[in-house]
């Protein structure tokens, strides 16, 4: 029986990645970040959870490969769907506006961030049965590309397991950290690939003074190690059906079956020139051998998406390699050969091994944590020293405008904060009323689109994300003059402010993302969590 300390708590990192996730801390007695291990001593734990009930729920190994018997009660690749809402979202004419996603098992719809809820509510009953203390506070990490709703939605899911979420920080930062807060010293631009199970971000980080700025963030949220798998699984299954007449992927438990085989196939090719892999299904068995170069072959689609996405981030920083210090490996899939290969052949670079690729993400949360910990924490005085003075600096990663007329009577979305803008960021601009005696003007919020060379954009390439409007001016001629202030600061909260000058009507929109579900739902969610009994 483990007693839990009511007097000393820890604050933790948490890597909460699309096919597995990792919890670390401070260790004081070294003063460095470690892996907290599940009593099995897994370091990572897969992304992966399996619904008995609501009331009995298995995440891990076990669900992972209970998946193969039991598909239809396990979800995986959650991730993908963060910031998504339980049902399509529907205009007035009944389009569909936004596409919603959930599991359902049981009679009961589970969100995405319930999912997302059951993994992080299991690492943290690990971590406080290993460590002995209540853990409450955690840093939990989410691709640099993400948008407002699937960090919002990140959040949710941190609250629903009942954690007090400090931050939601993007992968690539935290890998930094990982790499050495000695190495912060040296002024440099990082270069960070992620590739992790699910999602894809290129990230370049300006180290100076030991601050580090996001200078450059893009990414793909549907790209990941999964999509090599799947280049696998079909390249078998098709062997398999011109052999037998049958697909495989037809039958869920044949499919599943399949997709373990090769995963385990790709991380064999990591290593070795060629790999086996047996397919079984309906009462035929298959033993296909795949290549190291056949598989290179069948993904190189994909290879040329990660390099794409290389040159276009080295493009908006206006840099070359020749600008770049290190080349940062981030996420479990880049010790597939070919990728380390892509990256060295077009920078002419060699990627540093220090990282672990599927620990470096935790670890470096662990430390921003207890950044974040030190005004009134619990963190010891070594830490506190070797900690002064690190900063980290986000950017916006979607333009942010405002929606006017310009000068032939059409509208446009005006910019007035540029991605990439460090953060935080104020700007304020002058706009006018457009008739006499106007008694309102109505501001809409818009997110995205890319800029002409005069600053403004098609507002149907944009997102509108709030709305609000000044009333009751009194009457005042045409042209008077609205002043609209944009503040965003640097945990992702946008502040609007709208004035007519004249009489100093005015309105304020604050723009506080959510994941998509309301506070009472995350209040059931949390109850029903705490109900449930959630095991490996």
């Amino acid at each position: 029986m483990i007693t839990m300390s009511s007097e000393k708590t820890k604050v933790v990192g948490i890597d909460l990645g699309t096919t597995f996730s990792a919890i670390a801390h401070i260790n004081e007695d070294t003063n460095k970040a470690e892996i907290i291990t599940s009593p099995e001593q897994d370091r990572i734990t897969p992304s992966v959870v399996l619904i008995e009930n609501e009331n009995d729920i298995i995440v891990g190994e076990i669900a992972k490969h209970n998946a193969v018997a039991e598909p239809n009660k396990v979800v995986e690749f959650v991730k993908r769907q963060m910031g998504k809402p339980k049902e399509d979202k529907k205009d007035g004419q009944g389009n569909v506006v936004a596409k919603g996603w959930c599991f359902e098992h049981g009679g009961k719809k589970y969100s995405a961030q319930e999912i997302s809820a059951f993994v992080l509510k299991k690492l943290k009953n690990d971590a406080e049965a290993r460590m002995g203390t209540t853990i409450t506070d955690a840093v939990i990490t989410c691709p640099a590309y993400f948008g407002d709703p699937e960090r919002a939605a990140t959040k949710e899911a941190g609250i629903i397991a009942g954690f007090n979420v400090l931050a939601v920080i993007d992968e690539p930062v935290a890998a930094a950290l990982s790499y050495g807060l000695d190495k912060l010293e040296k002024d440099q631009n990082v270069f960070v690939f992620d590739l992790g199970g699910g999602t894809f971000d290129v990230v370049i980080l300006e180290i100076k003074q030991g601050k580090i700025r996001e200078v450059v963030v893009n990414g793909d949220h549907l790209l990941g190690g999964k999509d090599w798998d799947d280049e696998i699984i079909r390249y078998v299954a098709k062997i398999f059906k011109e052999k037998y007449g049958s697909d495989p992927l037809d039958d869920l438990s044949s499919y599943q079956d399949l997709q373990l085989r090769a995963i385990k196939a790709k991380e064999e090719l990591s290593k070795r020139e060629k790999a086996k892999i047996m397919c079984v299904h309906a009462g035929n068995t298959l033993m296909a051998e795949l290549t190291r170069e056949k598989f290179e072959e069948i993904t190189k689609s994909l290879v040329n998406r990660c390099k794409v996405l290389c040159e276009i981030v080295l493009s908006d920083a206006n840099m070359s390699w020749q600008n770049i210090g290190t080349i940062l490996l981030v996420g479990g899939s880049t010790r597939m050969p070919m990728i380390r290969n892509m990256i060295t052949e077009i920078s002419g670079k060699t990627p540093t091994d220090e990282l672990n690729p599927d620990e470096c993400v935790a670890l470096g949360a662990a430390w921003h944590a207890a950044i974040l910990s030190i005004p009134g924490g619990n963190i010891p005085g070594e830490i506190v020293k070797r900690l002064a003075g690190v900063e980290v600096q986000k950017v916006a990663s979607h333009n942010l405008g405002i929606i006017a007329l310009d000068g032939e009577g059409n509208e446009r979305n005006f910019l007035m904060i540029p991605r990439f803008t460090p953060l935080p960021f104020e700007k304020k601009d002058i706009f006018k009323t457009l008739t006499d005696n106007q008694g309102s003007v109505l501001l809409r919020i818009m997110e995205g689109g890319i800029m002409g060379e005069d600053d403004t954009c098609d507002p149907l390439d944009c997102t509108m994300i709030a709305k609000g409007s000044i009333r009751d001016i009194p009457p005042s001629p045409k042209g008077s003059s609205i002043e609209v202030a944009y503040k965003y600061n640097d945990m992702g909260i946008l502040e609007v402010h709208g004035v007519h000058l004249p009489s100093k009507k005015e309105v304020v929109i604050k723009v506080e993302h959510t994941g998509g579900l309301t506070d009472q739902e995350i209040k059931t969610a949390s109850a029903n969590i705490e109900k449930a009994t959630i095991t490996s």
